[in-house]
């Protein structure tokens, strides 16, 4: 879980404006509960924005500014928090998917983590370096999937472009081969949809992952390429990159083909 010590708002915008709306409500010696009271929001929602773990909106913050006298300091700090790329917030990507009842991803370069293996993400992770405790990295990974197999679980769409499945993760092919045997069993789920871009459809247009989250109150995208990622709550935004993963699934492969496919590369790899 994200902590107020884990913030870093020399390199996250979001992080900043966190950071500020915690240390002016101290200066003001107001609670949580009085903030939220002020921000028409609830008490844990302002303990989750100054975590991290939530982001604030305009309406939320405006009140707060003209309270506090702080001349449009909060909105405009998230204001801009929304244009740029961000340092990714784990614990507000989280709460999205957690709380998902749909989720459309595409990934161009790995396995998203809701169908990674353990050996799998653990690879990753001992690759990236941007872990400090692998075990418990992969141990929360495990935790997310969860509710994938639970009940009401959300529907979930995954495009993988077709270099995903040809990457070498970890050593040998006995990793991959588990990786790749495991798609094809939660392609099998009735919620799950697994179809693969094939190369020969030419450059999708996103590097990296683009993941669409539907909840039963909002929508939001989150992109992400390398280890910068932005989470992205602005509706002509959210259809412009449904667009996009339109685009990507029309030149998808049906679903039975990517199987297919999937299990002729799992073929080459014995």
């Amino acid at each position: 879980m994200e902590s107020h010590d884990s913030l870093d708002p020399r390199s996250s915008l979001w992080d900043l404006v966190a950071v500020q709306l915690r240390l002016l409500r101290l200066n003001h010696g107001w609670t949580c509960q009085q903030v939220g009271d002020v921000a028409n929001a609830s008490r844990s929602h302002v303990s989750n924005w100054e975590a991290g773990r939530r982001r604030p909106g305009q309406a939320n913050l405006a009140p707060l500014d003209e309270a506090w006298g702080t001349a449009g300091l909060l909105t405009s700090l998230a204001e801009h928090a929304k244009d740029g790329h961000d340092r990714p917030r784990v614990g507000a990507f989280l709460q999205y998917e957690r709380d998902a009842t749909s989720i459309r991803n595409y990934s161009s370069d790995v396995i998203p983590g809701l169908l990674q293996t353990e050996s799998y993400a653990r690879s990753l992770f001992q690759r990236g370096g941007v872990v400090d405790d692998v075990e418990r990295a992969v141990s929360d990974r495990m935790e997310r999937q969860k509710p994938l197999y639970g009940v009401n679980p959300p529907n979930l769409w995954v495009i993988l472009a077709q270099p995903v499945l040809w990457w070498q993760v970890g050593k040998g092919t006995s990793l991959m081969r588990d990786q790749i045997d495991h798609l094809l069993q939660v392609a099998r789920l009735d919620h799950v949809s697994l179809r693969v871009y094939p190369v020969s459809a030419g450059w999708p247009g996103v590097s990296g992952s683009l993941v669409l989250m539907s909840t039963r109150h909002t929508e939001v995208a989150y992109l992400e390429s390398g280890r910068m990622g932005r989470v992205i709550d602005r509706p002509p935004e959210i259809h412009d990159l449904n667009v996009s993963y339109d685009r990507i699934g029309a030149l998808a492969l049906p679903e039975d083909q990517s199987r297919t496919l999937i299990k002729h590369m799992l073929g080459l790899m014995k």
